[in-house]
């Protein structure tokens, strides 16, 4: 019961509360992705959280296809996202930690995933 009300008090955050934040990440994304794709990135991934179903976002990695950094860059993003916003149970917040944990060390997605996680400890979410 706890985690359907996380999900429901996520999801049933307002955009105007988000826009700060969706802003700010289509601004971190656009220097990797191109400003169309960090739109769609941002937006698809808004999405997601609203109807409380992170898979809505799968088909969104067809727009890095073929390039296994952009691609390992969009799951970082993903996963903050989900971390900052999944509402899940801290068992699945840990593994996701982890997985962000081990993404600033990458050479190549460590700026953009230091950034991030930067912004979640400016937040008190990440300690």
């Amino acid at each position: 019961i706890a985690q359907l009300h996380n999900q429901q008090k996520v999801s049933g955050a307002h955009s105007d509360e988000l826009a700060p934040f969706h802003a700010w990440l289509q601004v971190e994304l656009t220097p990797f992705f191109g400003a169309k794709s960090a739109k769609l990135i941002v937006d698809k991934l808004n999405r997601s959280r609203a109807i409380g179903d992170f898979r809505y976002f799968i088909p969104v990695y067809k727009v890095v296809e073929g390039d296994i950094e952009k691609r390992q860059l969009m799951k970082t993003v993903s996963a903050v996202y989900r971390y900052k916003f999944g509402g899940f149970r801290s068992t699945e917040k840990y593994a996701l930690r982890s997985e962000i944990k081990y993404a600033t060390a990458c050479p190549h997605c460590g700026s953009l995933a230091q950034s991030l996680v930067n912004r979640l400890i400016s937040e008190g979410l990440w300690k």
